[in-house]
């Protein structure tokens, strides 16, 4: 009893940041939930909405990057993939959060979910993935005095690359692009039968991406050099810290608090939009940010450990995640609430995407080139996007 006392207790000193972290969340939960705060901003002026969103943005920023550090523990702990596949789960719970209570409380938009997807796929398409491929590039470049050799440049596994990206240019070639050019319907959607083929289909193909990639192919989403011991350091950190349930508890109850704090930042976004005047896509593509925000601090860790394809499987999976059962979700939604609902592209739109999987083809190294270019895309489309 007493040699378990010193231990139980420096566990519990490990535990006061992430549970101060999560009083803290949970604090401003209750705030916007009782008072009538969210209320009182929503009915402002531009400039209190701009503040609110700032103060709950930063509180968004310090709960996302506590569930980032959950994630990561939990990485290690259970391995790749299972690891990573905790996190893009929190992408389509808080875009189906996002999504479905605009459509079901706010003002009808049919773009509503072809805007948030597409948001969604390029910032981790072409900006956060463009970011981690740069960094690689810099840090393996590093201190070096002589060049670059082949076999020095940073390798991902290309067998699980090429799922990734077959499932991914698919589904999106498919929900995006080609109901603009089906002659069942003449506004950029499917007509109810097809719309249900669609459903289907994308449900089965991302199980059956699931249950291969936990099963007899998940060698294909491992680091291609990667150490099978793991850190000892980390692991033993995780141990400190109550193991996987620990951490999968953290994670769970922080994001949970996230998504609902997240549904009262959509509002304020779509009311600060209207009210600045500014251009709608705008409030896509911070939803989009918004939404990714755990992701995206996760994947650039992972980079910056030299772990670039867990950073990978991060980004394409909540990708492929958000392809895949938002559509069914929304058309669900659409044909029982009424709500009319557009998936096709704009034509240059349709042009971006088709430039980003061909950037994104995958490759036995990671060269400088593709994160550039990819970064170059998402400036583009941002440009674009606000003119």
């Amino acid at each position: 009893m007493e040699d378990n006392r010193p231990a139980a207790l420096n566990r519990l000193r490990l535990l006061l940041p992430e549970l101060a972290t999560l009083s803290m969340g949970a604090g401003v939960l209750a705030l916007l939930s009782f008072t009538g705060v969210l209320e009182w901003l929503l009915a402002g002026s531009a400039s209190t909405i701009v503040l609110g969103l700032i103060l709950l943005g930063s509180v968004v920023v310090v709960l996302s990057l506590q569930v980032a550090r959950q994630a990561e523990l939990l990485a290690e702990e259970l391995g790749e993939p299972f690891g990573t596949l905790v996190l893009t789960g929190s992408v389509i719970v808080i875009e189906l959060a996002l999504i479905g209570s605009t459509m079901l409380t706010g003002e009808s938009n049919p773009t509503l979910a072809r805007d948030s997807m597409f948001s969604v796929l390029m910032v981790a398409l072409t900006g956060i993935t463009g970011l981690c491929m740069a960094l690689t590039s810099r840090m393996q470049k590093k201190d070096r005095d002589q060049p670059m050799r082949v076999e020095d440049l940073a390798a991902t596994n290309k067998a699980g690359a090429m799922v990734y990206y077959n499932l991914i240019g698919t589904m999106s070639v498919l929900v995006l692009i080609i109901p603009n050019f089906s002659n069942d319907s003449p506004e950029g959607n499917f007509s109810l039968p097809l719309n249900i083929v669609l459903s289907v289909t994308a449900l089965v193909v991302y199980g059956l991406f699931l249950f291969n990639q936990t099963g007899a192919y998940r060698g294909f989403f491992m680091e291609m050099f990667a150490d099978e011991g793991g850190n000892p350091e980390s692991r033993h950190h995780a141990e400190l810290e109550g193991g996987p349930w620990q951490a999968a508890a953290l994670l769970m109850g922080t994001l949970a608090i996230v998504v609902v704090i997240a549904e009262s930042m959509g509002q304020l976004i779509e009311r600060g939009v209207n009210e600045l005047h500014l251009p709608s896509s705008l409030a896509g593509i911070l939803v989009a940010m918004l939404i990714l925000l755990p992701e995206a601090i996760n994947a650039i860790q992972a980079t910056r450990k030299g772990k670039l394809q867990r950073a990978l499987n991060t980004l394409y999976g909540s990708v492929l995640s958000t392809i895949s059962l938002t559509v069914p979700a929304v058309l669900l939604i659409g044909e029982v609430t009424g709500t009319k609902v557009i998936l096709g592209l704009e034509q240059y739109e349709m042009v971006l995407l088709s430039l980003t999987l061909f950037l994104l083809r995958p490759h036995s190294r990671v060269l400088g080139s593709e994160g550039l270019m990819l970064l170059v895309v998402f400036l583009f489309w941002f440009v674009l996007e606000l003119v």
